[in-house]
C-alpha cells in the first residue's frame, strides 16, 4: 500500500562515528530496540518499510505528553495521520535531538509491560548515514562506510520516489521489485495477479488467514529466487492481495544482512559470515485437518534442512500422537524433536534440533 506524499525526515543526530557501533536487538520475532525518548524507556521495532523517523502508539504519546507536530497528509482531500514531536531519542550511543513520529492506535498499552512494543523506528531515521541491519544476528551496525561500488553483487539503487526501500528480484524468471518490509512477519508475499505468470511446483494451497479474514495461499517456485542479483535457495512464496507488488517480509529477510547507504542512495543484501543457532524450527501446521498437516516450511529453516515438506501429515511428535494445535505447539517446544510424518502414503521419521 502506498501513501500519497513523501514523508520528510525530522530527526537530527549529533554523534559522528569513529568506528562501527553495534546495537543489539531484543526479542525473538521482529527486531526490537531498547531506546529512551526524553529519558523515558521505550521498546521500538525496526520496520524497514516505514518511511520517516517512525511511529508511536497514540496512548504512549499521550502518556509522554508529546506535543503535536501537525498532520502528515495522505490524500488530496486533507486526510492524514497525526504527527507528534519527540526530543532526545537515544539508542546505541546515538542521540537524535528531535524526531517526528506518526501517532497511531497500536494497542501497546494493552500488552504485558515486559512484552510491550511502543512503536517502530523507520528506515529513514538515520538519514545521511550508512547502517546495516543484520537480521540473522539480530543487530544493527552503525558504520557510515558508504557502498562505493554500485555494480557489486547484491547492491541496488534506492529509488528516490519510493517511501519504502525495494530491491530487484527474479521470481521464477519474472522480474520485479520487492519492498523490504520487516514489519510484515511473513516471507516473500506476492499479489494473486502474479500467479498466472509464475511457474509453480503445484497449485497453491491454503496456509492461513490474516486479521481481516483474507486467505493466505502458499506455493513454491520451480526455480530459486534471485535477490538483487544474488542467487538463493529460497523458493517459498505466499499469495495475498494486500500489496500491489512483491513484499519481502521478515521471515524472508531473516537469513540476510541489509546495508542501507543513505549517502549514495543504495542498498546491499548479503549473507552474514556467521550466524547463530536458530531459535525456531520454522514450520507451521494446520490442525484442522485430520491428521494435522504441514502447510508452511520456512526457507533455510531447521525444518527445511531436516527434510520436512509441505503436505506431510503428522503422525506423532516425540512418540506422542498430536491432534490439536496446542498439542503440536507444546511438543515443538522441545529442543530436540523426533517427528513421524506420512508422505505419499508411507511413514517417514525425521530428527530436528535447535541445539
Amino acid at each position: 500500500m502506498r501513501i500519497a506524499a513523501c514523508l520528510v525526515c525530522a530527526a537530527t543526530c549529533h554523534v559522528a562515528l569513529a568506528k562501527p557501533t553495534v546495537v543489539p536487538c531484543t526479542g525473538t520475532g521482529p527486531l526490537l530496540l531498547e531506546v529512551t525518548l526524553g529519558g523515558k524507556p521505550l521498546r521500538l521495532m525496526f520496520d524497514s518499510a516505514l518511511p520517516g523517523d517512525g511511529r508511536i502508539d497514540e496512548e504512549v504519546a499521550k502518556e509522554l505528553r508529546l506535543p503535536s507536530a501537525g498532520i502528515y497528509p495522505t490524500d488530496a482531500d486533507g486526510g492524514g495521520i497525526p504527527l507528534v514531536k519527540g526530543e532526545k531519542l537515544e539508542f546505541g550511543g546515538q542521540t537524535f535531538d528531535t524526531v517526528s513520529f506518526w501517532s497511531l492506535p497500536l494497542g501497546a498499552m494493552k500488552q504485558p509491560a515486559d512484552q510491550r512494543i511502543d512503536g517502530a523506528i523507520g528506515w529513514q531515521l538515520l538519514k545521511g548515514r550508512v547502517y546495516t541491519v543484520d537480521y540473522a544476528n539480530r543487530r544493527i551496525i552503525l558504520d557510515d562506510e558508504p557502498l562505493k561500488d554500485a555494480s557489486a553483487p547484491g547492491v541496488a539503487a534506492l529509488v528516490a520516489d519510493e517511501q519504502s526501500p525495494s530491491i530487484p528480484v527474479s521470481l521464477g524468471g519474472v522480474e520485479a521489485r520487492a519492498t523490504l518490509n520487516s514489519g510484515n512477519m511473513m516471507g516473500m508475499v506476492v499479489p494473486n495477479s502474479m500467479q498466472s505468470k509464475l511457474t509453480l511446483t503445484k497449485e497453491p494451497w491454503v496456509s492461513g488467514k490474516i486479521g481481516n479474514g483474507q486467505i493466505i495461499k502458499r506455493a513454491r517456485l520451480t526455480t530459486p529466487m534471485t535477490l538483487a542479483g544474488v542467487s538463493t535457495p529460497m523458493t517459498g512464496i505466499e499469495f495475498l492481495n494486500v500489496w500491489e507488488s512483491p513484499n519481502m517480509g521478515f521471515l524472508a529477510m531473516e537469513p540476510f544482512a541489509f546495508t542501507f547507504d543513505l549517502v549514495n542512495q543504495r542498498v546491499r543484501i548479503a549473507e552474514p559470515a556467521s550466524k547463530p543457532k536458530q531459535a525456531r524450527y520454522g514450520v507451521a501446521f494446520d490442525a484442522e485437518q485430520s491428521p494435522p498437516r504441514i502447510v508452511r516450511i520456512f526457507d533455510l529453516s531447521i525444518a527445511d534442512r531436516a527434510g520436512l515438506r509441505e503436505g506431510d501429515a503428522i503422525k506423532s511428535i516425540n512418540g506422542a500422537e498430536v491432534k490439536t494445535q496446542q498439542e503440536i505447539l507444546s511438543a515443538m517446544k522441545s529442543p530436540k524433536v523426533t517427528i513421524v510424518v506420512e508422505r505419499d502414503g508411507k511413514p517417514l521419521t525425521l530428527e530436528m534440533s535447535r541445539e
